[in-house]
Parts: C-alpha cells; structure tokens; sequence
C-alpha cells in the first residue's frame, strides 16, 4: 500500500464510557491535511480582534473539526435521556457542537500539534483573520 504512514489517528475517550461501551473518534491525522482543508472561513472580528459574532466563530471552528472525523462512536451529549442517542455520520459542525467539551478539547489538542499558534483550549477561542 502506498501513501503517507499513520493516516488515521484513534482518539479513545474510556472515563467518558459505560462498562461495556467504547467511546472513540477516528479523525485523519492533521500532520498530512493540507493547510487550506485545516483554514477556518472568514468571521468578522472586532478592534479588539475578537469575533463580533462568537456563535458563528464557534461554529467555524466546528466545521475544521468536522473535517478531520472519518469515524466515531460517540453520544448525544445534548441529550437528558437515560438512553442518549449515538451521533451518526458525516460528521457535520452541528453534531460536532452536540459532543462532550472533554471530546472537543481532545480535537482541538491533536490539531494544536500542527498548528500551534493562537491555540488554546477549544476552537471557540481562536479567531480568525
């Protein structure tokens, strides 16, 4: 098989898993996505450089994390039902506002490793320019 070594990356999520579950996401290693697949649109900023808009800024940043999952099984972390909902796939920027912080954060570190500037703990807290 030809092409780049470890493609794929499988994020396991055990404290957030019921005994007999197994949360995961598979997302495509951020190291091989080519910068303008990793790039967030546009979003208005104010003088102070922050969004002007900070739902649509959050959003942005889930749409670049939507991007990365080619795989999951994961919750409905929106749910209040004993028997929350498994998310399907795609994943979309929609679902991905529907997954647990810890989860979010997770997605957010592994693509800090490629692209460390401006980044903190989640993607709602970066900006673009």
């Amino acid at each position: 098989m030809a092409g780049y070594a470890r493609r794929v990356i499988k994020l396991d999520f055990p404290d957030l898993a019921e005994a007999d579950d197994d949360i995961h996401i598979i997302i495509r290693n951020p190291k091989l996505v080519p910068p303008g697949e990793l790039r967030r649109r546009d979003i208005k900023v104010g003088p102070d450089g922050m969004p002007e808009d900070m739902e649509e800024a959050t959003s942005a940043g889930y749409e670049v994390l939507a991007k990365l999952i080619i795989g999951w099984r994961v919750y409905d972390a929106t749910s209040t039902e004993d028997d929350q909902p498994r998310l399907g796939l795609p994943a979309t920027a929609a679902l991905v506002a529907k997954l647990p912080m810890e989860i979010i954060n997770r997605l957010g570190v592994e693509l800090s490793k490629v692209n460390p500037q401006k980044r903190t703990e989640s993607p709602e807290a970066t900006t673009s320019s």
